[in-house]
């Protein structure tokens, strides 16, 4: 066994093992590797055999975990190949566990147990089934996320490729089904699975031939990028055929017959069915239907894909050094696991309806004036509160231990003092706090429900020995009572006897002689032990009357045949407690289990009360307090945020904000143009403005001095850049197919947000995309308000029905020293120069280096160069004075480029074959809407 793998902290250790495990004898040893090559050499399954103190991983898997978790180049005794096995102890396999199933990888963990020279499976897991190892991955740590399971399937119908995807939450026992058609990116499918947070989907394998080339490229790529681990699964898996008599079982009240917008949608019940099964739903829901089934309407929320969660910093990434680097790191000041876990889901899906979003707004208000009830609910009544969801969870599944039970008592009694709290509130909103909150609360509490709860575990519980033991009351069953009794005699006739033998050997009893256990067979019984000085004192008599049990270093063991009679009776007697014991918990916890309803809206109640304090608490704690947004329509067409700021930014050591407005009104300034210097603060404006409207539609506060803001339905986001040589994606076609999905998606109730498109190609190329880009995004198809941050200066020449207003990011140079100094203020009007040598003297580049870029500098923007551009911008100029006629050619011909540009397979193409083909496009455009001077 590998010593150093056995200790608790094992990083940046050498790993020392024998080829062979020796705990095993030959004829074992045999047998467990004959065993062990029967099974299917799988890299993404790593299996555990459980040797009954530690746990061993064989073949690769054992590789993988000596690099992954001990960071190790392991040391072989006796072999040169790699490490034939490891073994670990139970702390670090928990720890093991954790990181394999909950740290985003997409390993399948089995556990194997021994029974007699055979092995068999007794557990297993993925990363969106956890509940094999319920124990081991949350003893002591918090459920971090809700394991969410989806199904995909595909299938077509009038030429049109359809999508079916269905999903459960065990933890809040929800199923939901829907079907969507699909376009060439996929768009509404990622939605979906963004929105939902799946952990782990199951796939239909043979719908995949529904799909054309690219859009199974891009199936790959967009379940990749949502973090699922997939399996695919063949047809047989997804047949219907029962679906309606298995949800009859499965959900509240088994009426199928009030589901019938899922059931109609044939692909949207296959992909049910396949969950159903998959998920293991069926087994879990033997004891009665408690699953909730709904038509899941991705249209509830603001679509948000993974490139726009990147780029907006909704959740936490492992690059983050600092947990407010996040959206979900910043507004974490939940005080329990459950909170953490809504928030985390409401990050994925903001509000669209007005009504429930003024609601949130309405408890975030009340919260953040009334500070003593905020305070007092955070700190006194929220602080240290159980997971109920989690405890709910294992409630129904009948896997509740008496300490967990009396968790739940202990949330119970807090629930009148919440109810107080809550009561105790005068503000306008107090009648609101009452009806959502206060009300249920009582109900749930009143002596029909949880009041009997509690006095079902004030009289089952043996209050006088917690905490250090939970057990059943003797006084709770009469048969308990009595072998309590014939205990607690038998204990005393023991203790008796003990005080007789000290009495007769001349020695104190607890001091010269001790009354301990000894344990021998797996058995436990009661002796007495000495010293060997005392040992040596009393030998005659010892060996006279007594029987000698165990002789070690620290003492002789021994006993006297009324003691061990009394012993053997007492454990007789101590058997038949714990029988009765065990008999009775599962008695409570059947009683117990009839309260899982009020508990689950219980917790409900209480995580959603938890998230709305810490957004008051942000709201407050922020460096200058946030404000409540007013919302609006969708149709309203206006974001005014008055010195908006970026929220993750302005808590950053040694940052002093500086706040910029942003008015986008329809007709006036529905599209932003921001030019300027690079590090001038054009990308932070452009971000805060989507963290802004994506906070107001969660529910919290907006860090703005104030703001109102039109609904919008969905978040586009472009920036940064970056390729992906493992795909095969330069810079230019990834940001070409992030841009792809804008253009598909985007609608007047969006919000884009564009950071320096056009990059990766030829400058003329790189405009004339983002001239035609925008176009088509300010047109009258599309209308989107939209942010632009580009250096394409020629850019701001454009003009739209919608508004286009000019801004940059100001910046001054010194006259005297040529240094540029960012003003980090964004201010009306276009830039009309980039200072990147000045940002490149700025980052420390060598003075000869700077000398000869200002030098070409000056050439190229000597007078031929200026005639060429105020050509140039002359005839984008010259665009806006043609006639109708000229005018309505030129949008048909930017309409025809660019639906070529959305018709292209990018997804299954090389990228030199991308790049051609775009370049093919580009070649049947005018010159002039390319601005391009011949």
């Amino acid at each position: 066994m590998p010593p150093k793998a056995q200790q608790d902290d094992p990083m940046d250790e050498d790993v020392s093992v024998d080829v062979a495990p020796k705990d095993l004898d030959d004829k074992s040893l045999r047998a467990f590797m004959s065993f062990f090559k029967t099974l299917q050499n799988d890299p993404n399954v790593i299996r555990f055999f459980d040797r009954k103190g530690f746990y061993s991983v064989h073949g690769p898997a054992a590789n993988l975990i000596a690099r992954q978790f001990y960071r190790t180049t392991a040391v072989v005794r006796g072999a040169d190949t790699d490490l034939p096995y490891v073994n670990v102890n139970r702390a670090m396999f928990e720890t093991i566990l954790r990181e394999l199933l909950l740290g985003g990888t997409t390993h399948v963990v089995e556990l194997y147990e021994s029974a007699g020279t055979a092995w068999k499976l007794t557990r297993s897991a993925t990363p969106g089934k956890l509940s094999a190892f319920d124990d081991e991955l949350y003893r002591n740590v918090e459920m971090a996320e809700v394991p969410v399971v989806a199904a995909i399937t595909f299938t077509v119908a009038e030429g049109q490729a359809t999508g079916g995807v269905a999903y459960v939450d065990s933890s809040s026992c929800q199923l939901g089904a829907n079907e969507m058609l699909l376009d060439d990116q996929l768009s509404g499918l990622e939605a979906v699975l963004v929105q939902l947070g799946a952990r782990e989907a199951v796939l239909n394998k043979d719908s995949l031939s529904f799909l054309d080339a690219g859009q199974r490229s891009r199936l790959k790529a967009l379940l990749e990028g949502v973090g699922l681990m997939v399996t695919e699964r063949p047809a047989s898996l997804f047949n219907a055929k029962h679906l309606e008599a298995d949800l009859a079982k499965v959900i509240k009240g088994g009426s199928v017959e009030r589901h019938g917008d899922i059931l109609e949608r044939r692909t949207a019940c296959s992909a049910l069915a396949a969950v159903l099964s998959y998920a293991e739903v069926m087994a879990e829901s033997s004891g009665g239907g408690r699953y909730l089934l709904s038509l899941y309407n991705p249209g509830c929320y603001l679509r948000l894909d993974s490139t726009a969660q990147k780029a907006l910093n909704v959740l936490p990434s492992r690059a983050d050094a600092n947990a407010t680097y996040s959206l979900y790191g910043l507004l974490n000041r939940c005080r329990t696991a459950m909170g953490k876990r809504r928030l985390k889901c409401w990050l994925k899906q903001p509000l669209v309806d007005l009504a429930a979003i003024s609601q949130r707004h309405d408890v975030v208000e009340a919260l953040v004036a009334d500070q003593e009830m905020r305070q007092r609910l955070r700190d006194q009544q929220f602080r240290g509160l159980p997971d109920v969801e989690r405890l709910t969870r294992k409630l129904q599944s009948r896997r509740i231990s008496l300490q967990e039970l009396h968790q739940l008592y202990r949330a119970s009694a807090r629930l009148p003092i919440i109810e107080e709290a809550l009561r105790s509130h005068e503000g306008p909103h107090a009648a609101s706090l009452v009806a959502r909150y206060a009300d249920p609360l009582a109900e749930y509490h009143d002596p029909e429900h949880l009041q009997r709860f509690e006095e079902l575990l004030e009289a089952a519980l043996d209050l006088d020995r917690l905490p250090n033991e939970y057990l059943i009351s003797p006084t709770y069953d009469n048969r308990l009572g009595t072998l309590a009794d014939a205990k607690k005699q038998l204990e005393d006739e023991i203790t008796e006897l003990a005080q007789s033998a000290a009495g007769d050997l001349g020695l104190i009893l607890d001091k010269t002689l001790k009354l301990e256990w000894h344990k021998a067979a797996h058995v436990r019984t009661r002796c007495l032990r000495i010293t060997q000085k005392e040992e040596k004192n009393v030998r005659s008599k010892l060996q006279a009357k007594y029987m000698v049990i165990e002789t070690r270093k620290d003492g002789t063991k021994f006993t006297s045949r009324a003691l061990k009679n009394a012993a053997e009776r007492l454990n007789a007697i101590s058997g038949e407690y714990l029988a009765l014991q065990a008999e009775l918990v599962e008695q409570v916890v059947v009683i117990a289990h009839t309260f899982v309803e009020v508990w689950e809206a219980v917790s409900a109640l209480l995580s959603e009360l938890d998230v709305l304090l810490s957004f008051a608490e942000a709201a407050v704690v922020a460096p200058v307090p946030y404000v409540r947004p007013e919302m609006l329509g969708p149709d309203e067409g206006i974001i005014e945020l008055r010195e908006c700021r970026h929220p993750n930014v302005e808590v950053q050591d040694g940052v002093s904000f500086i706040p910029n407005d942003c008015i986008m009104q329809r007709g006036e300034s529905w599209f932003n143009i921001i030019t300027g210097p690079n590090m001038g603060g054009k990308s932070t404006y452009i971000r805060q403005v989507g963290v802004a409207v994506l906070l107001a539609q969660v529910g919290c506060f907006v860090p703005c001095s104030s703001a109102r803001i039109s609904v919008r339905d969905s978040i586009f986001c472009r920036v940064g850049a970056g390729d992906c040589q493992m795909k095969g994606l330069s810079t230019f076609m990834a940001e070409m197919l992030e841009t792809a999905a804008i253009l598909r998606g985007a609608s007047s109730h969006s919000l884009v947000i564009i950071d320096e498109l056009g990059r990766g190609t030829s400058t003329y190329d790189g405009f004339g995309l983002a001239w035609a880009i925008s176009e088509h995004l300010a047109g009258p198809d599309v209308g989107a308000p939209t942010l632009f941050a580009t250096h394409f200066h020629e850019l701001t020449e454009l003009q739209a029905t919608v508004g286009v207003k000019n801004l940059q990011a100001a910046a001054m140079i010194d006259p005297k020293t040529s240094r540029l100094t960012m003003l980090y203020s964004i201010r009306e009007g276009a830039c009309d120069q980039s200072f990147g040598v000045h940002v490149a003297e700025s980052a420390g580049f060598p003075p000869e280096v700077i000398a000869m870029a200002k030098e070409r500098l000056r050439e190229l923007e000597g007078p031929s160069a200026k005639r060429s551009r105020g050509t140039e911008s002359e005839m984008v100029k010259g665009q806006r004075q043609q006639t109708e006629e000229e005018a309505a050619a030129d949008v048909a011909e930017l309409q025809s480029f660019l639906r070529g540009f959305c018709n292209l397979p990018l997804d299954g193409m090389s990228a030199t074959d991308a790049v051609a083909a775009m370049d093919q496009l580009l070649a049947t455009l005018p010159p002039r809407l390319l601005a391009e001077s011949t």
